[in-house]
Order: structure tokens, then sequence, then C-alpha cells
């Protein structure tokens, strides 16, 4: 064989080779989940009571805030309201505190999709991506404007497009009156495969058992009607093991996989859970993958990762109110600091890799 054919032929079984390779291989995403614990921007949103997240000159300037803050009950949330700075510089600390345990996962680059929890707005999340995630390809936002009186929403960030989203309202009566967040549906396409999450952050303990369970059977409806390669439920879902009734047992456990669950079973998981209260720790925020979609899809559990790093922990003392006795915790979640600038959030971040 000249010269000539053996090159063309070596050519051609290269292309062959990797045409194959193409056919038979795996794409792969990865998602995050991270409840930011009060990501408000500093300007007033008409028909919100954002107050509390505004300049302290801004406040004090102002009739409408000082008379909101004056009629909290709660002392603590009525000193917030009055004496918090949340300004420009807090705002920006707080920005690039989250940004550094978002770029602990995927060697600095972050997952493909991110979901969050407790944040205000578009706007809130451009700057956080514009600041804080610049040059890591999150080029797709999603977020639609809930009804939470307060103004926290719940939203996502990707590297891959998205092709469709909306928030999907919770109506609570007859178990509450409060409005609370909605669950948020993006559809996304990436390389010929369709993939819908749904963004949750359930009503917190502070509501009753049953708003939680009205919460899973949107959910539940919700993902009985949607056709997907790919079909995750990821969030805060606020929901203890004690829940009765249980919002996740009863709708959500059925159809879906707990990922953690299962990962901790292949996988060594350093953190306890994902949200520390008072001595006691619960995985308050859960990735899970309809069973259906494991036909086709592959989770990596041993990528499966409670990001639990020293920076973002502490120690704390702390008062049993029911005793008087005087606790001592360590390596909790670091919640930022609004006075130092220091520290990230009261929940630590999930994330995942999964196979299509």
């Amino acid at each position: 064989m000249n010269l000539k054919l053996m090159t063309l032929t070596l050519l051609t079984l290269t292309q062959l080779a990797f045409s194959a390779g193409n056919i038979k291989s795996d794409v792969n995403i990865s998602i995050m989940t991270y409840n930011l614990e009060n990501l408000f921007d500093n300007k007033h949103d008409k028909g919100k009571e954002d107050w509390t997240w505004l300049p302290l000159k801004v406040k004090q300037n102002s009739k409408e805030v000082q008379a909101y803050c004056h009629s909290m009950t709660n002392d603590y949330y009525k000193r917030s309201c009055l004496e918090l700075d949340w300004s420009d510089d807090i705002l920006n600390k707080k920005i690039k505190n989250l940004s550094k345990v978002i770029t602990q996962y995927n060697n600095g680059q972050g997952a493909d999709i991110v979901v969050f929890q407790e944040v205000e707005n578009v706007n809130i999340l451009k700057e956080l991506v514009d600041k804080g995630l610049k040059n890591l390809g999150y080029r797709y936002i999603a977020l639609k404007e809930g009804p939470d009186t307060r103004g926290i929403d719940v939203g996502m960030i990707s590297k891959i497009r998205v092709t469709s989203k909306r928030l999907y309202k919770i109506n609570l009566k007859p178990h509450s009156h409060r409005t609370t967040r909605g669950i948020l549906k993006v559809n996304f396409k990436h390389r010929n495969k369709r993939i819908t999450v749904f963004a949750n952050h359930w009503p917190s303990q502070g509501n009753n058992d049953y708003t939680r369970l009205k919460a899973s059977e949107v959910l539940r409806d919700l993902t009985d009607r949607t056709r997907a390669d790919l079909v995750v439920a990821t969030g805060d879902f606020n929901t203890l093991h004690d829940d009765m009734p249980h919002g996740l047992n009863r709708n959500i456990y059925p159809i879906y996989e707990d990922v953690e669950e299962k990962a901790r079973k292949v996988a060594r998981i350093k953190a306890p859970g994902t949200h520390w209260y008072r001595g006691h720790w619960e995985s308050l925020d859960k990735i899970f993958v309809l069973k259906k979609s494991l036909r086709k899809a592959k989770v990596n559990y041993k990528s499966f990762d409670i990001l639990y790093h020293d920076f973002m922990l502490k120690d704390l003392e702390w008062e049993d109110f029911d005793t008087g006795a005087i606790n001592f915790d360590e390596d909790i979640p670091s919640r930022f600091n609004t006075k130092t600038g220091e520290g990230f959030s009261d929940h630590l971040p999930v994330a995942v890799t999964i196979s299509l």
C-alpha cells in the first residue's frame, strides 16, 4: 500500500471511530441547588415588602419604610428592618462569598444548571453572574416573579439552552391564607436531549404540614404531565421526617428517586445534612430524579456532594430556649453576617452529575 493510500485509510478509520464514539457518547449534565438566604438587591420592588433590604440612608429618609418597620410585631425582624444597612458594599460581599461556594463544584467551573431559592428577582441573578460567575458560561437566566409578599422567588442560571419557563402557583387554602413561592418549570435542550427541571421552595416549617402537602400535589400533577428525557425536581422542600401528612412520602417518593439517599450507600458524604437548626441537622435541600427517567439516564452517585468545606463552616454556642442550657456545635453553616460581610447562607448546596 502506497503512502497516500495508507494516509487516506487511516483518516477514514479515524473519522469512523470518531463518529461511532459520538453516537454512543453520553451527555453529562451537572445540577446544583442552593438556598442563598435572602439574596436581595437593594432597590425597592413595587408591591413587595422588601424594605429590610435597602440601604440604611434610604430607610431613614422614608416615612413609608419607617411606618412599615414600626408596624412589625416581631422584635428581631423590626430591629433588622430599622437598622440593617444593605449597602452596595455589603451586597457585593454577599455575592462574592456565594460565588466562591458555587465554584467549588466541578473544579472552579460550577454546575451546568444551578437552581436557587431565596432570590429576589432577575436583576440580582444578573448581578450574581456578572460580578461573581463571569466567564463561566452562564448564558441563561430563568426566573418568573411569584406572589410571595417579601418578594423572594426561585430561579436558575444555566450553561444549557433554556427553551421555555413557567411558574405554577400553589394555593394553600384552606390550610393557610398566606401566599407562597410557586414551582418554576424550566425546559432545556442539549444535544437533542430534552431536560425538565422543577425548582421548588416549599412553605417553611412555620406553616402547618398540610401546606407542604399542597405543594407536593402541584409538583406531582406537573410531573405527570411532563414528557422529557430527563426530569429533575430540586430545591428546598422544607420537609422534616416527622411531617404529618408528609408531602414527600405521599406524592414524591413514589415517582422520584432521592439521589442523596442512594448516594449515601455508595459514597462518603461528610455533611450530616443541608441545614442545621438549634442542634438538629436535616436534609431540606434535595435533588430528585424521576424514576421513569432512569430508563435513559444514569446518576453518577459518587459525584453527589453536599458542599461542606471548612471555609463555609463555623462553631456556635447557643441557648436552648426550653431548658436554658448552653450548647456548643461545631462545623455548622456559616450564615452571612450583614455587618461584617462574612459568611454565606444557612443552607449548604447540593450537586450531582447525571448522564444521558
